[in-house]
């Protein structure tokens, strides 16, 4: 960045704050830090393993659970062999017409289905031909096995009943196979949940058909194996997953489980997403499944020879609770103990940053982000030290802005901070990358070039710099503009260390701020003296209104056709008890760039209208209003009050404005003018032609009259004469008064009568005089009306 030294001051000032740290601070940042890192990994892998540790012991029980299932349900299926043993039996005495033998068999086998062991409700028999040939049960649920549409008439145990007409069949004969069947449960017209079970009667042409209960069948596994708190143990079939039985804890109906899908759903026990996939699985296993509604644990086998699954599930949540209560607890611990460590390393990093931040804003201006004053009494003279030893030198140029208090107080302390850090960037744009830019406060600023170099580089820097500064500031919409001087040193004429180039360069300031500012100067020891008187006048001019020692002087202000004195101009002069006559010209730029403008010109006008009310009723009196006191917020108060307290006719009032009021502000403008109108005052525009005159401003502003600078008169024969003409001939036709100062001559008054100037302004007539020869004044131009000779006689005297 251009304007800071190698390297940046930013990162000077954080190796500075580094190097400065405790090294307490910084091995305890460290242990903190280090020991929550260490509490934080040792508890996750802690947690980690005991979660392990529990699942593990979760789904171990669960597998348990699951042969504890597997036995239940084949010693449920082996009644069912015996019943095919038994149907097998009696399809062998059949065919020996062993009728006795097979009505023993029979009655076995209603034995065993009236005992409704394992939920066996119903027990028939079917014959080749798919009729029903025997049935346990004196109504029976099913019916014709495979006939279509044909009402029959059986016959079982000495009985005939009647036979559904088209039963849903459930296995047809000649697809029964040799194999088992289970089909799912179905709902009965009586309501009961209904499991079909077909095997093989012996000949292969029959088969043997038991209807199971599935709530007894639940009943049977929730007694042989009761289901604890979050557990739920089922026996679905292999195949489609489709539920057989379950026991849930507390104790629940089958059918009240099976016939709701909402509370399925909310078991995460649905049909379309089974608690077991069988088409992954192995013959036995365990496993955690997250994809359910609910987090949970299976344990499962597959009985062989049967096709069925077993299995206890077991919720994730309920059976970890001791987990997830040891858990809370030991992150709570130690979620405290590095909150603590957390605390404690909080606090030394802000003590770190709260050093930086103090270490940057000591070294460093906030406002431009410049550094500052005592970067420069620091820092510089460490840098320059070690460049001393490479022969290098130092030259100091001290930058002050021109008018920028006026800025500061006519548009607020927001503008001039916006100025400001413009001028920083712009200094920033000027230096180059071994520069050192500083604010050292206020509107001054440094620049410090370290290097082997020449006079003329330093001068031309300077000059580059003046130039810059005083192009237009465009800040929140208005055009703002200041100017620059510089003052510069080098040694050895300024001294060969930082605080005496700086006062050197102070002194060179003075001395162009002295010449008005707006240029650069190299210092020289003959400098001194001069500063030293100039700010000595300037203390005396702080105390001169206390001391009385201002007086208002009046020139007159004529009026050419006829001519007569029309009124006064109020111009404020010194008289110093030491060097006497003061004049405007050396205090008043002083008093502006000072402030105190602003009191001497109330002072000023007050006198003025006070004065004015002695002297005949159409004598005006024109008093000059400065930048500053125009743009204070008060200045329409000021001259009401000063009127007020005189008592003066406003209409005699004139106020004098130049163009630099108008130049860049013309809303704020206009309005104060309005303002100053609405009390009945005239308004003049002064000095016009000098500066950036533009005719514009005559249609703009709401003038009276414009008073043109007496400079054009020195060529009115050439360009100056016909400027003044073309002035003149636009005011008359706009209707305003015209007044051309610096009138000296009878051949200048007679060619401006000539041309239509109303007023004139000048020494032909009398310089500037105190209050008590205003009288003859009037008198002198009136008689010199008439009379030439008379005329010059009496201004002779005067």
């Amino acid at each position: 960045m251009p304007g800071t030294p190698p390297g940046g001051v930013r990162g000077r000032m954080t190796r500075g704050v580094l190097s400065r740290l405790e090294r307490a601070s910084l091995i305890a940042y460290g242990g903190w830090l280090l020991f929550v890192f260490a509490v934080a990994g040792v508890t996750c892998i802690s947690l980690r393993q005991v979660e392990r540790a529990e699942t593990s012991a979760v789904l171990a029980r669960a597998e348990r659970g699951a042969a504890a299932l597997e036995q239940t349900m084949l010693r449920a299926f082996e009644a069912l062999y015996a019943l095919r043993d038994l149907a097998q039996t009696r399809a062998r005495l059949t065919a020996l017409s062993d009728a006795a033998g097979r009505s023993a068999v029979e009655r076995q086998m209603q034995a065993l289905a009236a005992s409704h062991r394992f939920g066996i409700q119903e027990v028939l028999i079917a014959g080749r031909d798919g009729v029903l040939d025997w049935s346990s049960s004196q109504s029976s649920a099913w019916a014709d096995l495979g006939r279509p549409a044909r009402q029959r008439r059986v016959k079982a145990a000495g009985a005939r009943r009647a036979i559904t007409p088209n039963p849903p069949p459930i296995v047809a004969i000649d697809r029964a196979g040799p194999g088992l069947t289970v089909t799912k449960p179905m709902l009965t017209p009586q309501g009961r949940w209904i499991i079909h079970v077909t095997l093989p009667a012996g000949d292969g042409a029959s088969a043997l058909m038991v209807a199971l209960d599935a709530t007894g069948l639940s009943h049977v596994i929730a007694q042989e194996v009761p289901p604890a708190p979050g557990e739920v143990n089922a026996v679905q079939l292999l195949d489609s997953g489709a539920f057989l039985a379950r026991s849930i804890h507390p104790e629940a109906a089958f059918g009240e489980e099976v016939a709701s899908p909402g509370q399925q759903r909310a078991l995460g026990l649905a049909e379309a997403d089974p608690v077991i996939s069988a088409a992954a699985l192995g013959p036995a296993g365990a496993l955690r499944d997250h994809t359910a509604s609910i987090d949970r644990m299976i344990g499962y086998r597959i009985p062989r020879g049967l096709p069925v699954v077993v299995s206890q599930t077991i919720s994730s949540r309920l059976a970890l609770a001791d987990y997830y209560s040891l858990r809370r607890t030991v992150l709570l611990a130690a979620t405290t103990v590095c909150a603590g460590g957390l605390f404690a390393t909080r606090l030394l990093l802000l003590n770190f940053l709260l050093r930086r931040r103090l270490a940057q804003q000591a070294m460093q201006d906030p406002l431009t982000g410049l550094p500052n004053r005592r970067y420069f009494t620091d820092v510089l003279p460490r840098v320059l030290h070690e460049a001393q030893h490479g022969g290098a030198t130092a030259a100091v140029l001290l930058i002050d802005l021109d008018g920028f208090k006026y800025v500061n107080d006519t548009r607020g302390h927001a503008t001039g901070d916006s100025m400001l850090r413009e001028v920083a960037v712009r200094l920033r744009t000027c230096a180059g990358e071994a520069d050192h830019v500083m604010r050292l406060g206020g509107d001054e600023f440094a620049l410090v070039r370290v290097g082997r170099q020449q006079r003329r580089d330093a001068t031309a820097l300077a000059r580059y710099i003046v130039s810059e500064l005083s192009s237009i500031y465009e800040i929140d919409g208005y055009q703002v503009r200041a100017g620059a001087s510089v003052g510069i040193a080098f040694p050895p004429e300024g001294g060969d260390t930082l605080p005496d180039l700086l006062r050197s360069a102070d002194i060179a300031l003075y001395a162009v701020k002295s010449d008005g500012g707006g240029g650069y100067q190299m210092f020289d020891t003959g400098m001194e003296e001069t500063v030293r008187s100039r700010r000595a006048l300037e203390m005396d001019l702080r105390e001169a209104l206390l001391r009385q020692e201002l007086e208002v002087y009046y020139q007159p202000l004529v009026q050419l056709d006829p001519r007569r004195v029309c009124g006064f101009e109020a111009l404020v002069r010194w008289h110093h008890p030491v060097h006497g006559m003061v004049m405007p010209g050396r205090f008043i730029p002083m008093a502006e760039e000072t402030g105190l403008i602003a009191g001497i010109g109330q002072w000023v006008l007050r006198q003025a209208c006070m004065e004015a009310t002695r002297w005949p009723a159409d004598t005006r009196i024109a008093v000059n209003i400065s930048p500053v006191q125009f743009d204070r917020s008060d200045i329409v108060d000021v001259v009401a009050a000063a009127l007020r307290e005189s008592r003066l006719d406003p209409g005699r009032l004139e106020l004098e404005i130049t163009e630099g009021v108008v130049i860049l502000d013309t809303g704020d403008a206009l309005a104060t003018m309005r303002r100053l109108q609405g009390l009945g005052v005239r308004l003049a525009l002064d000095d016009f032609g000098t500066g950036y005159s533009s005719l514009s401003y005559l249609r703009s502003f709401p003038f009276d009259k414009v008073k043109i600078d007496g400079s054009f008169l020195a060529d009115l024969g050439g360009d100056g004469g016909a400027i003044v003409r073309s002035v003149l001939s636009l005011c008359a036709h706009m209707q305003l008064d015209t007044l051309v100062e610096g009138v000296e001559t009878e051949a200048q008054l007679f060619w401006l009568r000539h041309e239509g100037c109303t007023e004139a302004q000048g020494h032909l007539f009398s310089e500037p005089q105190p209050a008590d020869a205003l009288a003859g004044i009037i008198e002198d131009v009136a008689s010199a009306g008439t009379s030439k000779t008379k005329v010059v006689t009496l201004f002779r005297k005067a």
